[in-house]
């Protein structure tokens, strides 16, 4: 940490202009105290790491920055200075007693105050998830930035997130997901728009990185960079990897489970119908992927009803209760309830029109015609551009 105290209460900010000779003189005569537990620490003026205070060897401390890496302090200390930069009042490791809560920056913008935690490292999604109900509990939001070191690419616009990563993510007006990474090395921000999952783990979305002093703070705090176009464009890339994969003598048990299904409705996995597997309003509720849980919906419950015939949204949301309950399926840890994830899916069916809805019945359906099946995987992937093209 960057932050201590004198016996008297007056704090020290090793992030000031102080000279090696003055810090010296002062670890000679000056003791320092933890401004959190009050614990005495020490002053590390190495040449390898940034000068920081650490506590004693096992020492118990409720401040959570304890053993930060030098990427860490480093980057904090940039980040410090980057809203100094926005003429913002800013406060370092500024402890808060309500929450015991210690964010690594704390500012206030356009009347609003924020609190920056910059993580590097992983970190239990519960304690993310109660740091962040801590600030929401007393009015400041909290803004989430992973470090460049946590940022993993696997082509233009193809990423992987863990699940605590997904809860530091921030939503635009346009509902859409955003994340902000900040590399201390490069001292530069990069940023992920439009993140849409098609896996537990992995997403597409559009990448975008800029100079740490040439980023404007109202980017950082409240992103809207949507971009051109969107991910469904991407997503017909993803529709041909599933579409040309080679099966996996070792699937997981949904990955049998979908198998098995296809199978006995005499369809190949590569043929899979059209109507399934697209990125529809909240999908990214459910962690699974959309070919997952969409395929079992059409299989298991559309399928069985009768033409023309009303049956309710309610039959649909039972039908993934037991893949839910016996963790075949996954959700994602999000405050939404999951059930929006079907309505998603059901209104695309209606859109595209597999299904029509019943006048006057809210939440009521009818099935109008059969999937679409394609012959073989060259007319799957002209079938799929053209459902994408008219949704």
């Amino acid at each position: 940490m960057f932050i201590a105290k004198f016996k008297d209460g007056t704090k020290i900010s090793l992030v000031d202009d102080w000279h090696l000779d003055e810090l010296k003189e002062l670890r000679k005569k000056r003791s320092f105290f933890c401004p959190v537990c009050e614990a005495s620490v020490q002053l590390k003026l190495g040449t390898t790491r940034l000068w920081h205070f650490a506590h004693e060897p096992h020492a118990a401390c409720s401040d959570l920055g304890e053993n930060e890496s030098l990427y860490h302090l480093k980057g904090k200390k940039f980040l410090y200075q980057w809203l100094q930069s926005h003429q913002v009042k800013v406060a370092l490791e500024c402890y808060l007693p309500i929450i015991r809560q210690r964010p690594d920056l704390l500012f206030r913008f356009n009347d609003t105050l924020y609190a920056i935690e910059y993580q590097c490292s992983p970190i239990e999604t519960t304690l993310l998830e109660k740091r962040t109900q801590g600030y929401n509990q007393i009015g400041i939001i909290p803004i989430w930035i992973l470090g460049g070191n946590r940022l993993k690419r696997f082509g233009p616009h193809t990423f992987s997130l863990k699940s605590y990563e997904w809860l530091c993510t921030h939503t635009s007006k346009s509902h859409f997901f955003h994340l902000t990474y900040f590399c201390p090395e490069q001292t530069r921000f990069a940023q992920l728009h439009q993140i849409t999952p098609y896996s537990s783990t992995k997403f597409l979305a559009s990448y975008h990185e800029s100079p740490l002093f040439k980023t404007p703070l109202h980017s950082i705090v409240q992103p809207n960079f949507e971009g051109k176009g969107n991910m469904f464009d991407k997503w017909m890339t993803v529709r041909k990897n599933w579409r040309y994969k080679n099966l996996s003598p070792y699937p997981a048990k949904i990955e049998r489970i979908i198998r098995e299904l296809l199978y006995k409705n005499g369809i190949p996995p590569s043929l899979f119908p059209i109507e399934t597997g697209w990125p529809t309003a909240y999908h990214y509720l459910i962690s699974s992927s959309p070919y997952h849980w969409q395929l079992l919906i059409l299989f298991e419950c559309l399928q069985h009803q009768p033409l023309n015939q009303p049956f309710s949204r309610k039959i649909v949301i039972q039908c993934l209760f037991p893949y839910i309950e016996n963790r075949w399926l996954m959700l994602r840890r999000i405050s939404e309830p999951w059930t929006q994830a079907i309505d998603g899916f059901l209104h695309f069916l209606t859109r595209i029109g597999y299904l029509g809805k019943v006048e006057s019945k809210q939440g009521m359906f009818k099935r109008l015609r059969n999937p679409v099946i394609p012959t073989n995987v060259e007319e799957a992937v002209v079938l799929d551009q053209s459902l994408k093209l008219r949704s």
